[in-house]
């Protein structure tokens, strides 16, 4: 009776284990691989921030076609003061207030006047300065825009890879569930035999151990299956322990499916990470461009028109009352021509200029080692490729026979026409046939999606997966 009991409690627990930990399919959340991308990109914190730098480089761009505009101040101002000038010159920094006039040996009396003053300043003509300014804005645009793109490339590449790890580890769990079941129907069927004195007792003890391991690996396994749907919930903005990826992935035509993935030599120059480098080595450009133009003469015109006022009389007298200084009564205007030069900027312009072409020849050292490193990646997956597909044509072999070994393993225990070790070596080469063809099949779609990323058919992989 009491082993009995036994029993029936080991059987409850293994229930219980299963209802918690696996997704019931009657609630369970399937989320897959193209829906997983979609909402990463929509809900990602960094992609939100670049999509800000692309309107701040747009806001940019139209700030700078506005330096074409012309300058026009406007100010009126009414002051009170004394009028003390004295002969000579001196530099103006900005803060010395005017006190025109004749020079006189009697110190003035306060007295208030009034001003008004516009001044346009434009300069029309800068040999293609503000052209070059505004190509330089756009191309800053354009490293903005080639950031967010290839942000986006790579959190797409981020998200993909672990998904079909995430999908990849939730396969082996089911596994290693139905080894766990497995090993509770060889410790039941020893059991039986070891109690009516069939089998020697140690079978029985062997057996649990084994029983215990594989709920051991079971446990191990789903927690690394949880680590990666906490992982993927947060990159997709689902909060859920529910959902499960999409196993229609896998078929046992898999390798008919993806056959669209054509083989490509060499990355597509218009790779998302290689556009940031280019679109940065254009910038570059441009902002040398700019420099250049920047220390040019430039040609403008100035005009100012002003009224004004002073208490003081034309023949020197002070006023009796500071409001005889408020009413305009003079006006004046002035227009010029100007041409402005500094030609010790030579100097400045040759130094820039140098740091410029420094940096451009470092942006684009920089793309040629990317262009590289990515190259040297699609070359290793599509010579990884080739035997990947060998391998994984050899294994449904191998796994149906693990499969038959071990049934028949277990019927020739159950009539004690074997040992024990027979039955477990036979379960242990089944567990490694299944493990093996999981993860086969997950490096096929990790280097499948390698090779699309890089042969600008990343777009194609994931429309396969839309459901």
């Amino acid at each position: 009776m009491e082993n009995k009991l036994s029993r029936c409690i080991s059987m409850c627990r293994i229930f219980i284990l299963l209802f918690v930990a696996i997704p019931l399919g009657g609630r369970a959340q399937t989320l897959n691989i193209y829906d997983a991308v979609n909402k990463t990109i929509a809900n990602y914190p960094l992609l939100q921030q670049r999509q800000a730098e692309v309107s701040a480089g747009k806001a940019h761009l139209t700030a700078v076609n506005g330096n074409r505009l012309p300058s026009l101040i406007l100010q009126d101002q009414v002051s009170m003061g004394t009028d003390n000038s004295l002969q000579g010159a001196y530099f103006s920094l900005g803060i010395v207030p005017s006190t025109p006039g004749s020079y006189s040996n009697v110190q003035s009396s306060p007295n208030a006047g009034n001003v008004a003053i516009s001044f346009l300043k434009w300069e029309f003509y800068t040999f293609g300065y503000y052209n070059a300014q505004h190509k330089e804005a756009k191309s800053q645009l354009a490293v903005s825009e080639a950031n967010l793109n290839s942000d986006k490339y790579q959190l797409t590449e981020n998200i993909v890879s672990l998904y079909l790890d995430w999908l990849k580890k939730y396969r082996l769990l089911q596994i290693q569930n139905e080894n766990m079941l497995r090993s509770q129907v060889i410790f039941t069927a020893i059991r039986a035999t070891v109690l009516s004195g069939l089998k020697p007792g140690v079978d029985s003890s062997t057996a649990s151990a084994a029983y215990a391991d594989a709920r051991i690996s079971y446990l191990q396994a789903l927690d690394n299956y949880n680590y990666d749907r906490i992982a993927v919930g947060t990159y997709a903005g689902i909060y859920s322990p529910e959902i499960v990826p999409d196993t229609s992935i896998i078929t046992p035509s898999l390798l008919q499916n993806m056959a669209f993935v054509q083989q490509v030599d060499s990355v597509i120059s218009s790779h998302p990470i290689l556009e940031v480098y280019h679109k940065q080595y254009e910038q570059q450009l441009a902002a040398n461009n700019t420099i250049s133009k920047e220390y040019l003469p430039r040609f403008g015109i100035d005009g100012a028109a002003w009224s004004r006022n002073s208490g003081i009389s034309y023949n020197g007298a002070y006023p009796g009352d500071l409001a005889d200084g408020m009413p305009y009564n003079r006006s004046n205007y002035l227009f010029g021509l100007s041409l402005t030069y500094n030609i010790f900027d030579l100097k400045h312009r040759h130094d820039a200029l140098a740091e410029g072409k420094y940096r451009a020849d470092a942006t684009q050292s920089a793309m040629q080692m990317q262009q590289l490193n990515l190259n040297t990646m699609l070359q290793q997956a599509n010579s990884t490729y080739a035997s990947t597909v060998e391998k994984l044509k050899e294994i449904p072999v191998q796994l149906y026979s693990a499969q038959q070994a071990y049934g028949q393993q277990l019927a020739l225990y159950r009539s004690g026409l074997n040992t024990l070790i027979d039955v477990t070596n036979a379960q242990y080469v089944l567990l490694q046939a299944e493990t093996s063809y999981v993860n086969m099949q997950d490096e096929l779609l990790q280097l499948l999606y390698i090779r699309a990323g890089l042969g600008g058919q990343l777009d194609n992989f994931l429309q396969k997966f839309k459901r």
